[in-house]
């Protein structure tokens, strides 16, 4: 999935970074702001035991089957099989018109184009087809999430969009005029407890204790909730009458303070007197609302700092042209990784 801040591509120089600070790879790793759950699963694969929180809930479902659950649920009920034979079940299914159909489809009511008329009429069906199993109790949670998981990653896929939800292309791109096709999502056990939460940070930060706190805010002005708001269609289901020509929902209260200038430092400061934890690693890049002085000067009141610094691609989410400005010139941008041993 193409997401705003996705560290899939750093969890290389996060790993080092950490070893080389000689952080123990033990106990319990907090992902307070788990996005697409990469960092999540990828620390649970080394080692930990993982506590993950996002506001949005196609996030938090994602954290469920990426990083709660350690096998994968038998769907007994359904009597269809295997996890495989429930999504062959489910890919086989017959499209057929619906709330996606009528507000992400061209030919759908609100001739939004985000979904072929043909995709958007399978995920109506699909999506249809879980919530009914989940309604008569043929499907347990584990099974609901595992489900709308492979759904919500199936349709990201064939999305017509060049990198978020903002807007959909004009022109559809070769993916999104394939067939949908969900797969069964790879579970990872770790042998442990694992904990998800759908919370604002700040107030979780007061009740959750760990021996890593991974911090990774939003960098800039660009709200998770308008920027996948389809997604999170998708997960709530929920059929809000959306507005706007790309179909907005009314998520006000999923707004994040780390994405306002004039309220980021103040939420950051916050959270960092009173996070509970032994270390504090966090990702930030050199074009982020908050300032490095800032950062530094916040942090080393909590403990001993170390800095280190990656170089990588900026996230784009579409063509360059001559409107498009960015704080630095080029395609780079530099990841500044702090980790900070907490005073005792």
């Amino acid at each position: 999935m193409k997401y705003i801040g996705n560290k899939t591509r750093l969890l290389d120089f996060i790993l080092q970074s950490m070893k080389e600070s000689e952080i123990p790879f033990q106990g319990n790793f907090f992902d307070a702001f788990g996005g697409t759950g990469a960092v999540g699963r990828c620390f649970k694969e080394n080692g930990f035991s993982i506590i993950s929180n996002d506001i949005m809930t196609y996030s938090y479902i994602n954290q469920y089957v990426n990083v709660f659950l350690n096998e994968m649920p038998t769907f007994e009920k359904l009597n269809l099989g295997t996890i495989e034979d429930v999504i062959d079940y489910l890919n086989g299914i017959e499209g057929r018109e619906g709330y996606v159909y009528e507000n992400y489809a061209p030919e759908g009511k609100c001739q939004r184009k985000y979904f072929s008329n043909e995709n958007a009429k399978k995920i109506d069906a699909i999506r249809e087809e879980i919530e009914n199993w989940r309604k008569r109790e043929l499907i347990n949670i584990d099974e609901y999430y595992v489900l709308v998981s492979s759904l919500i990653d199936a349709a990201d896929f064939v999305a017509n969009i060049s990198g978020t939800y903002g807007a959909y292309l004009k022109i559809w791109r070769s993916m999104a005029l394939k067939p949908i096709k969900l797969k069964r999502p790879e579970i990872f056990s770790n042998n442990m407890q694992n904990y998800i939460y759908k919370e604002d940070i700040n107030e979780l930060i007061f009740r959750v204790s760990c021996n890593v706190l991974y911090l990774d805010p939003p960098y800039n002005a660009r709200q998770y909730s308008s920027n996948f708001h389809l997604l999170e269609s998708l997960a709530v289901w929920d059929k809000q009458e959306l507005r706007g020509k790309t179909g907005l929902r009314n998520d006000i209260n999923k707004l994040s303070k780390y994405c306002m200038k004039k309220e980021s430092l103040v939420a950051f400061q916050e959270l960092i007197e009173k996070a509970q934890s032994d270390y504090i690693v966090m990702s930030y890049n050199n074009e982020g609302i908050l300032h490095r002085e800032d950062i530094i000067r916040i942090l080393e009141r909590k403990g001993e700092l170390k800095e280190y610094t990656k170089e990588y691609r900026r996230f784009r989410t579409e063509k360059d042209n001559e409107h498009r400005k960015y704080k630095d010139c080029g395609d780079k941008v530099t990841e500044h990784l702090y980790i900070v041993k907490v005073y005792k």
